[in-house]
């Protein structure tokens, strides 16, 4: 389900006992995902994969511990979530990413997950800010500095991540787990009509400026083609035409990626 302006979960949904994989993709407009019913993921035995993103308005996730054959699972932009639910009975997962939940103040124990090989604590999460995990209070890296308006401000806490979890995330990508000094700001980034239509005109892989910003026309996340100044982007196309993969290049619109 993916940009489909839904508002609630149903109940129902919960009879999907066969279900293996699930993608919940919201945005930044108005209309957006509100609840998620508790006890919806109970009789799912064969889910597999979980990603949910762009849900900022949602307050409460669904208990996880039934799904003993997870293995992928994403948590995106939830930045009104109160708490990260449990990991207890995700021994088969091996892949975890939290993404901008910034009211959870804690996580729950990473020892559970035993079959894990990839994890990650990116942008504007909580947990990485407050101290939670650090040791130490941040409000001044990119990730952490306080926003106005917000409608959950980050707050330093006294809370301490345990010794056996402190160790586990030191097994993983230090990369991945809190770069607070990453300067991208996934809100501000969303498109608009004015990266989308003013700048890209529907024109993928076409080179924009963006605040000054050298940047590429690209739908990320299958969103609308739209200006993205993220040079990963940019890189990654021209790998692409370098090697001759992906939709073959248009020497009009691609030769500043080096298309000939």
């Amino acid at each position: 389900m993916v940009y489909t302006k839904t508002l609630r979960l149903p109940e129902w949904m919960s009879e999907f006992s066969q279900l293996e994989y699930f993608h919940f993709e919201g945005d930044y407009t108005s209309k957006r995902l509100q609840i998620v019913p508790a006890g919806i993921f109970d009789h799912m035995p064969h889910l597999t994969f979980i990603h949910f993103g762009g849900i900022p308005d949602v307050e409460e996730l669904p208990s996880l511990s039934s799904l003993g054959m997870l293995r992928y699972l994403t948590l995106a932009i939830l930045n009104s979530l109160k708490e990260i639910p449990s990991f207890d009975g995700l021994t088969k997962l091996t892949a975890l990413n939290i993404v901008e939940a910034t009211r959870a103040t804690t996580l729950p124990a990473l020892t559970p997950l035993v079959s894990l090989k990839s994890l990650g604590l990116r942008y504007r999460t909580g947990v990485c800010c407050n101290g939670y995990v650090t040791g130490i209070c941040d409000t001044t890296s990119f990730q952490c500095v306080p926003k106005a308006n917000e409608k959950y401000p980050m707050t330093c806490t006294t809370d301490r991540i345990s010794e056996e979890d402190k160790a586990i995330l030191k097994l993983y990508d230090e990369t991945e787990i809190c770069p607070n000094s990453f300067a991208y700001d996934l809100e501000s980034a969303a498109p608009t009509k004015y990266t989308s239509d003013d700048l890209c005109g529907s024109v993928l892989y076409k080179e924009c400026h963006l605040n000054g910003i050298q940047g590429i026309c690209y739908n990320t996340r299958m969103m609308v083609i739209s200006c993205v100044t993220q040079s990963a982007y940019i890189e990654m196309r021209q790998l692409q035409i370098e090697r001759r993969v992906g939709d073959p290049c248009n020497v009009t619109v691609e030769a500043w990626l080096g298309c000939k």
